[in-house]
Formats: structure tokens, C-alpha cells, sequence
């Protein structure tokens, strides 16, 4: 029943806050731009920055990617579902102000409630942190309320996440993959996988 609300709010344009293993996103639609643009404007982010995007499955992670190896889908089948979030040449189909440099961020995150919300929606979420940009990452919905509880349509408490940290962004548009950020999975298990590139 729970889920089924999110979903009608997220097709609706609404944003929903949502735990996933590493962090609770604030998702919403990720082909709707007034979607994404209100989540840019509940973060107060920069346009100009890259916000994730959350999957169902690897085939919709495909669908959403132009130009882009088979071994980058082996360095993310080797994570997914996990912490993993790999950066490749973005689709057309994708809203201009998520892609605006041409390439997007993609994940199929680990925990329950976002496996029941992304496989009830079977399509691509927005999945940048639930909170104001440069404030505490958020790994409970207490954090979440406090910081854009006013600001969302709603928030589904899944209770503390699993890892409490960020994803680990592998840029996958260069040869060999180089690692933007570490998070949650370590540079020594991505090592071995950027090496049979």
C-alpha cells in the first residue's frame, strides 16, 4: 500500500524520499523535467551538477546509455544490485538538464524498498541524496524530515540504511574506467574489474 503511494506520487511529478543501501535518495521521475527540476530546487543544487539516477534492471540501465562497451556492463553486474554508480554516455531520451554534459550517472541500488519502488515504477528514478546539497548525508528518514521534509511529498521510512555512505562513482565514458569518488565500494574490488578492461 505503502509503495503503491509512492509510485502514484511519483508518476504524478511528486518527489518521494526512499532509503536505499547507501543512502536515502529523493527520487522522482527521471524523464520528466519538471521533476527534476524541482529536486534540483529542493537541494538547492547547481544545475550545472550531475544528479543520479536510480534503475530497475540493467536492461533499463541500458536502454538509458548511448555508446557504451560491454565491459562497462560486466564492472556493473559484478556490483549491481549495490553501491556502484558507473558514468556513461547518456541517451537522448534522458531530460537535457540531466544530461547536459552528455553523460549521466546510473545505479541499481541494493535494499528492499527501493528494489519494491524502482521494480513497481520499472523505470529510471532520480536518485541524488535526500537532503540540501553540502548538508548531512542521510541515512535515517529523521535526517531526511529535518532537512526537506516541508519541501516532498513524501517520505518512506525503511529505518537506518544498511552502508550510511555515498555510491562509488566509476566514470566509464574513458578507457580504462577512473574512478571519481569512493564511497561505499572499495578502489581495491574495482581495481581487478578496471584491469580486464
Amino acid at each position: 500500500m505503502v509503495i503503491q503511494q509512492a509510485i502514484d506520487v511519483l508518476k504524478r511529478g511528486g518527489l518521494v524520499a526512499f532509503p536505499t543501501d547507501t543512502l536515502y535518495a529523493l527520487g522522482a521521475d527521471a524523464l520528466s523535467p519538471e521533476a527534476v527540476d524541482r529536486v534540483l530546487a529542493v537541494k538547492g543544487r547547481n544545475r550545472g551538477k550531475p544528479v543520479s539516477v536510480l534503475v530497475p534492471s540493467v536492461d533499463v540501465a541500458r536502454s538509458l546509455a548511448a555508446e557504451t562497451t560491454e565491459h562497462v556492463w560486466t564492472m556493473a553486474a559484478a556490483c549491481w544490485p549495490g553501491a556502484l554508480t558507473i558514468v556513461v554516455r547518456a541517451s537522448t531520451k534522458l531530460p537535457r538538464v540531466l544530461s547536459g554534459a552528455g553523460t549521466i550517472g546510473l545505479r541499481l541500488p541494493g535494499g528492499n524498498v527501493a528494489a519494491a519502488v524502482l521494480n513497481a515504477l520499472n523505470g529510471p528514478v532520480i536518485g541524488t541524496s535526500a537532503n540540501k546539497s553540502g548538508g548531512p548525508d542521510p541515512a535515517d528518514a529523521k535526517t531526511v524530515q529535518r532537512a526537506i521534509g516541508g519541501l516532498i511529498d513524501l517520505i518512506l521510512d525503511g529505518g537506518r540504511v544498511t552502508l550510511g555512505v555515498p555510491s562509488t562513482v566509476l566514470d566509464c565514458t574513458q578507457t580504462p574506467a577512473r574512478i571519481l569518488r569512493e564511497g561505499a565500494v572499495a578502489r581495491t574490488r574495482l581495481s581487478g574489474l578496471i584491469a580486464v578492461a
